[in-house]
């Protein structure tokens, strides 16, 4: 398993940085649930949580890890 290895293998998964730049907005982590629908469920899917410039407000978007991206909101994507 890489992660206890001398040289761990690591996985950008959401760039914030990226995301600011393809959006002009800033963006600060505020953290992720993870969608548990059960045992025998994929955890596939998060609700992200992001405040907009580091404010009090929370934004909350659905992120595919398989995808590595926010699911659109054409596409069923959560976002409040």
């Amino acid at each position: 398993e890489s992660f206890v290895s001398d040289a761990p293998h690591w996985q950008t998964v959401l760039d914030l940085d990226a995301l600011a730049a393809k959006e002009g907005a800033s963006w600060v982590w505020e953290g992720y649930v993870v969608l548990d629908e059960g045992p025998s469920s994929k955890w596939d899917r998060v609700l992200v949580k992001l405040s907009p410039g580091g404010s009090d407000a929370i934004v909350v978007r659905e992120f595919d890890l398989e995808a590595c991206a926010f699911v659109p909101e054409e596409a069923g994507g959560f976002v409040v």
